[in-house]
């Protein structure tokens, strides 16, 4: 048996990534900036380690086992974020955000940031602007998850601190 560091939520903040695509369910939609699975936006998202390619070039290919509970020390697996607000502005179809975390937290406190088990996203800047390809459909999309998830869009980094931790305070 392990005895929590904490027990409660976690605010966390970080950058997803929304895909405008018509041709893409809103179920998924909302991605990590850098990798193409999609979060839930009916649940909490639960992190999970794929199995990966380990390369040393003077060895042939491994392919690793997933560790048994994500995270884990030793992987980079789990659903990242920062402690504090991310406070530089990103244009469509990336949207800074927060999310509540919970469960396995691994925290990296000398990089600002923690990796979680599960997270719920509650809450999302207003883009700045577009770019990429289909910047209006990114942002009418992002709408329609904030609205699936119950999310609140807000103006700035200040306001999303505030909105976090009122609605932290309600777990």
């Amino acid at each position: 048996m392990q005895i929590p560091d904490r027990t409660g939520v976690l605010i966390g903040y970080r950058v997803w990534r929304v895909i405008p695509n018509k041709w893409v369910s809103l179920s998924e939609s909302l991605h990590a900036q850098q990798w193409l699975r999609s979060w839930s936006l009916t649940e909490a998202t639960v992190a999970y380690c794929p199995p990966r390619l380990q390369g040393d070039p003077n060895k042939p290919l491994i392919r690793s086992s997933p560790c048994q509970s994500a995270p884990s020390f030793g992987c980079t697996c789990g659903l990242y974020a920062h402690y504090e607000p991310i406070q530089e502005a990103h244009r469509l179809p990336y949207v800074v955000g927060s999310m509540l975390a919970w469960g396995r937290v691994i925290h990296h406190a000398d990089s600002s940031f923690f990796r979680a088990e599960k997270a719920l996203p509650i809450a999302f800047v207003r883009p700045c602007g577009g770019g990429g390809m289909f910047p209006h459909l990114a942002k009418e999309k992002l709408f329609h998850i904030a609205e699936a998830l119950g999310a609140e869009v807000v103006e700035d980094p200040e306001e999303l601190r505030a909105y976090s931790e009122m609605e932290a305070s309600k777990w």
